[in-house]
């Protein structure tokens, strides 16, 4: 059993590892002249990748609360999760751009209380104010997931997957109706982000024995409907300012793809390539890769005139480290030991 646990888990490693890259791909070409930005940055791979890490998150939180839930644990190990990698990242861009390193962050070192409040509890975008880590978005959508996943474990234990597996997609497919009635967009994409999730924890329970096949083909045929209707709506009908219908959809379809064929096909899941060996170890820090790699692109760009995208990839690996090494796994250990076990809620079983 724990022989197939690692193996899971390493596994896991090496697909966030993969949204990671596209994640960086993105940002590193996007603003190059050349053929990959003419061909392959119009494909806009960076929202594959945040699908991806969605679609990991939705098996991977279940999978935590297994034996047993409990909601003070389970929030004080996610939040000793997020934060103090992203704290960091965020004091990190201030020091950088208070001692002229990197001016373009200078704004961040000059920032008023009211924008450090804002953006340390991540809600920065959405009352009007700059944000000073453009991937921080992403991590506000995430502990949403999180509420969401906890509220119903609490309120319907081992029926929770059922009623988050209808919930959220009657809530997309309404604000999708409500979007058409009063001729407005809304911003569509972070609920379908959540609704990954839930197929995540759809995906977990197949492999946890609690639903069959069928059930699974089931959520995963509404998921493709809904999420792409509420995707035609949001980029098709109304326009974004930044992508198109195309570089919205056709992430999403490469996202699901790559999710549901590494996660079900045996063959691809269990490969000793994603199982051993670089990838894994590399997966690991994704989440550090995630969050620095906007300040290595910057010292790059900033500070070498050539090689800039070699340099801000190997700066990114060496950046990562630190923070993994540093920051990440020394504050999940204090998560785990500031919270006491408790015993497993009746039901507490994910079925």
């Amino acid at each position: 059993m724990e022989q197939t646990r690692q193996s899971r888990l390493a596994f896991l490693d090496s697909l966030r590892l993969v949204a990671a890259l596209l994640v960086l791909f993105q940002h590193f070409f996007e603003k190059r002249d050349g053929l990959i930005k003419f061909w392959l940055i119009p494909l806009a791979p960076g929202v594959a990748g945040v699908a991806i890490f969605f679609f990991i998150s939705g098996y991977v939180i279940p999978m935590a609360v297994r034996s047993g839930f409990d909601g003070r644990e389970f929030m004080v190990r996610r939040l000793f999760r997020i934060f103090p990698m992203y704290l960091a990242t965020l004091a990190l861009m201030a020091v950088a751009g208070a001692t002229g390193f990197l001016p373009k962050l200078a704004f961040i070192a000059e920032a008023s209380l009211g924008s450090w409040l804002a953006n340390v509890t991540l809600v920065a975008e959405y009352i009007g104010i700059r944000p000073f880590l453009g991937v921080s978005w992403t991590l506000a959508v995430e502990l949403v997931w999180y509420v969401a996943f906890a509220v119903c474990i609490r309120l319907y234990g081992a029926r929770a997957a059922d009623r988050l597996d209808i919930f959220v997609p009657v809530t997309l497919a309404a604000l999708t109706m409500l979007s058409l009635l009063i001729d407005t967009r809304i911003p569509l994409g972070r609920p379908t982000m959540i609704y990954a999730a839930v197929i995540g924890f759809q995906c977990f329970r197949f492999h946890a024995g609690d639903i069959d096949g069928r059930r699974l083909v089931q959520s995963i045929i509404v998921f493709a409907l809904v999420a792409t209707t509420a995707t035609c709506v949001a980029f098709g009908v109304f326009s974004h300012p930044n992508l198109t219908f195309g570089q919205a959809l056709g992430p999403w379809v490469v996202a699901s793809i790559v999710f549901l064929a590494t996660i079900l096909w045996h063959p691809l899941r269990d490969a000793q390539l994603l199982n051993t060996g670089m990838l894994p170890l590399l997966g690991a820090m994704s989440y550090s890769i995630y969050l620095l790699h906007p300040i290595a692109a910057s010292i790059a760009n900033t500070h070498f005139e050539t090689l800039q995208v070699p340099i801000a990839i190997t700066l990114t690996l060496l950046l990562s480290w630190v923070g993994y090494r540093g920051i990440e796994r020394p504050f999940m250990r204090l998560g785990r030991t500031v919270t006491v076990r408790r015993q497993p809620l009746p039901g507490g079983k994910l079925a």
